[in-house]
């Protein structure tokens, strides 16, 4: 059959050296408008980097960000206010058992305090120096705003790890499916080869029936993979918001370069954060000792005003210099700054445990790189000699040396050794995944 089928084509080729050239012309033409009609509609490949980023941005927790943010704006504005002019209106009535009273008499002067007394004062204040205290509590607010952020961030990291298995698990099925096709056509090819061997009378009919049971389990485990990965598209799908029925995965590649001396993880951003805002307090328990000064105008209306001998009521208005010094801080003074060096301590322990054990990790997870960099080479060595013994097996079947029990056991051999080999590649590029993730890279 392979003689016919080559004698066959040596006659299209005479066939197609024939034609004329304007044919030739309008067949490429053709050909390239039909090409342009397939592959408009045809996605680009997606990568693993942005499904990850994709599902990162679609998790419904990322819109606590910008709600952190913005309370931190609302904050910082309202520090900001403690600058701008205080107006507070206050008032008074009170009866009082005794008043002032002149111990002698002047002639022809009258000293009568009335027993009830009002009073109604608004009071008009500018800060002229704090202290600092704004500008350390504006400091305060930003730093516990990034240290929530960070919560968020180490909180959003494990999505990466969902959307990796995820994705490599339908690149597994994809190389699955391929090694199920690739058997399906060696399988397809012996058929004919079993068929015409019942024609000469050198096969029997069972064995038509053998392969014919193959190819149906092959097909079957066709439909089920696809299934699988239909299944897997859909949660990647959900995962980033996206649809990607029709989407091609593109593989990671295998043979990148890690920087293993270098981590990344968002939990040192936030342990960062942590220190920072250790020293954000430090700095505001300072501004605490110093006084504050603020220019204060105040008017009012009472009875009596601040002409105590004048009983009636009338206006009346101050101006000047406050200054408020809150001595006490000093008493608790030193137990604070303990206390904040101690929680430094603690997160700087903190931070030297965690480095500690993710390095362990980066040390097993690159131990795990290496193993299966090397099972994957043993592999193509063995797939090449299943490939041969496949091959001798076939010719062997053909001159009646073997049985097709046989010939199909090899077969499955090779594909076994195949899909050995496809489960070894997603094994290496989930290992160098779970590297770059323990470093945060």
């Amino acid at each position: 059959m392979e003689k016919k089928c080559h004698s066959n084509r040596k006659e299209d080729n005479r066939q197609l050296q024939n034609n004329s050239k304007g044919d030739i012309e309008m067949k490429k033409w053709g050909f390239l408008i039909m090409w342009a009609c397939i592959a408009g509609p045809v996605t680009a490949q997606v990568t693993l980097t942005e499904c990850v980023e994709k599902a990162h941005n679609n998790y419904p927790q990322i819109k606590e960000l910008g709600l952190i943010r913005e309370a931190e704006k609302y904050d910082l504005s309202t520090a900001s206010q403690s600058w701008l002019p205080q107006l507070t209106i206050s008032g008074k009535a009170q009866y009082q058992s005794k008043v002032v009273e002149m111990p002698f008499e002047i002639p022809e002067f009258k000293f009568n305090l009335p027993h009830d007394q009002y009073s109604l004062v608004g009071e008009l204040s500018q800060t002229i120096w704090d202290g600092g205290s704004t500008a350390s509590k504006r400091r305060l607010i930003s730093a516990d705003a990034e240290i929530q952020s960070q919560q968020l961030e180490v909180t959003l990291y494990s999505i990466r790890q969902k959307v990796e298995n995820i994705f490599l698990g339908i690149l597994l099925i994809d190389k699955q499916i391929a090694q199920n096709e690739i058997a399906l056509k060696s399988l397809n090819r012996n058929r004919e080869s079993v068929l015409a061997g019942i024609e000469h009378g050198v096969s029997y009919k069972s064995d038509l029936s053998i392969v014919d049971v193959n190819i149906l389990n092959y097909r079957q485990t066709i439909s089920s993979l696809n299934s699988d990965r239909r299944a897997y598209v859909d949660m990647l799908g959900r995962l980033t918001g996206e649809d990607m029925s029709q989407a091609q995965f593109a593989e990671p590649p295998i043979d990148m370069q890690i920087d293993t001396a270098t981590l990344s993880r968002p939990e040192l951003q936030l342990y960062k954060a942590q220190l920072e805002q250790n020293q954000v307090q430090r700095q505001d328990l300072q501004s605490n000792l110093y006084p504050k000064f603020n220019l204060s105008l105040q008017g009012g209306i009472g009875r009596p005003g601040l002409n105590i001998l004048k009983n009636e009521f009338e206006p009346y208005y101050t101006v000047g210099v406050k200054m408020q010094w809150n001595l006490g801080a000093l008493y608790s003074r030193k137990n604070d700054i303990r206390k904040i060096a101690a929680q430094k301590e603690r997160i700087e322990r903190e931070q030297e445990t965690f480095v500690f054990n993710t390095m362990l990790d980066v040390t097993d997870r690159l131990n795990e790189v290496n193993k299966a960099r090397q099972v994957l080479e043993q592999d193509r060595e063995i797939i090449r000699l299943r490939e041969e013994i496949r091959q001798a097996g076939e010719e062997q079947y053909k001159q009646g040396v073997i049985m097709l029990t046989d010939l199909m056991d090899m077969i499955d051999e090779e594909f076994n050794a195949r899909v050995a080999e496809s489960l070894h590649q997603v094994q290496l590029i989930m290992a160098i995944c779970d590297l770059k993730n323990t470093l945060g890279q």
